[in-house]
């Protein structure tokens, strides 16, 4: 979105923010590790572990769509952005594997504001949150709505058109995958402040 808007150049996003933000997170958690901060530290693997799941829920759905024709390849667009090629231009591998990354990074950071956030919830809040705040968030602001409308309204004239139902059932996807995550993994319930307030060692809120 930030790119599209001309704020920031993917080049920027990806080598100034995605990548020192992953190391960021990394560097958190083995802090997390060495001081026992036990909550904190399995919030992170959640975030870290969901944000691979609901990313691989989401393309097996969102792959499908490309193919279909409802949507354009999010992850050309991006690899083309960062290596400073036209968006939807053929991909080369190095720009591919950039892209697929930069895709990853995002799912990731979903998944951990998410975990860091609200901790282990009923299946129903990471669904709702994907749904409603991600697929919401997708349909409304750039990079896809200056090209559909909102919802789709645009190109096809009713919100019952592929690319809305593809994407929302991706983000359905994307919701379940993480809330499997966080009752496989999750130990705690509990607000953020909580995080930074204690350390306990395998006691749930």
């Amino acid at each position: 979105m930030t790119a599209t808007a001309g704020w920031f150049t993917m080049q920027v996003l990806f080598w100034a923010v995605g990548v020192p933000g992953m190391a960021i997170v990394a560097a958190v958690y083995l802090y997390a590790h060495a001081t026992g901060l036990e909550r904190l530290q399995n919030r992170i693997a959640v975030g870290v572990i969901g944000g691979i799941a609901l990313t691989l829920a989401l393309d097996m759905i969102r792959i499908a769509g490309v193919h279909l024709g409802y949507l354009p390849d999010s992850t050309t667009m991006f690899g083309n952005l960062i290596t400073g090629a036209k968006p939807m231009a053929d991909p080369t591998a190095l720009s591919y594997t950039l892209g697929a990354v930069y895709h990853l990074f995002n799912g990731i950071s979903f998944a951990l504001v998410y975990s860091l956030v609200f901790g282990l919830t009923r299946w129903w809040g990471p669904v709702l949150y994907s749904v409603v705040f991600v697929e919401t968030g997708m349909m409304v602001l750039p990079p896809m709505e200056p090209q559909f409308g909102p919802f789709g309204l645009d190109k096809y004239g009713t919100v019952f058109n592929g690319y809305y139902l593809v994407t929302l059932l991706a983000h359905l996807a994307m919701g379940l995958a993480l809330a499997a995550v966080l009752h496989a993994m999750a130990r705690h319930r509990g607000l953020l402040p909580d995080l930074l307030t204690r350390r306990t060692r395998n006691q749930s809120a």
